[in-house]
């Protein structure tokens, strides 16, 4: 059987892959005293110093500074947890410090994390496209379940997130969407394998792992779509059929 070391950073590799990185913090806003909305210049200086350090926390975790990273990112929770002006950013905050947490090997940390974030999205149920939101969490948590060794809780959150991507696919008018929601339903069919690998369940990892590769190629080959993400689905499929081998290796 392939070693869990092996399969989880495979693993990590691929999930992080078709995750849409966030660009730098946005342009400093230079409002007299408020803008549309009602919000302040006080909400304006306390967004612009939280993105201040989670650029610099991506910036540490990009350079694999991972424990600088996740002081920053710790420091990004505390300010959102004690500025009321800032609650609207809780979301985008517990995501990265979870997958922070993740990174730096602290799993148990990034799973309560993961579950508050689940919490408080109330998207889960929802017939629109949002429940895109939710599947990228329940991916992520699921992940981290995983590398806390509970391979039957990664892969029950897991299963919820390959639904909920095939089901934002399916509520999209947008052609381009609906091949990011395939590729990222592919990359958690992936996980799924690695799941079962863990639980003994190899016979189905290896159709699991099978099915997701076809997808992949689908959105790799796609010439209607931004490169950027036929690059991913190419990265992810190479990840994939590495995964596949070592599976069948020792089926």
């Amino acid at each position: 059987m392939p070693t869990l070391s092996a399969l989880l950073s495979l693993l990590l590799f691929c999930s992080s892959a078709a995750i849409a990185q966030e660009k730098g913090p946005l342009p400093q806003r230079k409002d007299s005293v408020t803008v549309s909305g009602g919000v302040t210049k006080e909400q304006l200086a306390l967004e612009d110093r939280l993105n201040t350090i989670l650029s610099d926390a991506d910036q540490a975790l990009k350079a694999r500074h991972v424990g600088d990273a996740v002081k920053r990112y710790e420091a990004a929770l505390e300010m959102v947890r004690k500025e009321p002006l800032l609650a609207e950013q809780e979301q985008r905050v517990l995501r990265k410090a979870g997958n922070g947490y993740v990174q730096a090997n602290r799993p148990t940390d990034a799973i309560p994390i993961f579950q508050k974030l689940l919490e408080s999205l109330k998207k889960c149920d929802s017939e629109t496209t949002s429940v895109s939101t939710c599947a990228s969490a329940e991916e992520e948590f699921g992940v981290s379940k995983m590398h806390a060794g509970d391979f039957e809780g990664g892969l029950a959150s897991l299963r919820q997130a390959e639904a909920n991507y095939s089901k934002a696919g399916k509520l999209s008018a947008s052609h381009e969407f609906t091949m990011i929601q395939l590729m990222d339903q592919a990359n958690a069919r992936v996980l799924i394998a690695v799941a079962l690998s863990r639980l003994g369940k190899t016979a189905d990892a290896v159709i699991t792992a099978e099915e997701a590769i076809p997808q992949l190629n689908r959105v790799k080959d796609d010439s209607d779509i931004n490169i950027g993400i036929r690059e991913s689905a190419a990265s992810s499929a190479k990840n994939a059929q590495s995964i596949l081998t070592q599976l069948k290796s020792s089926h």
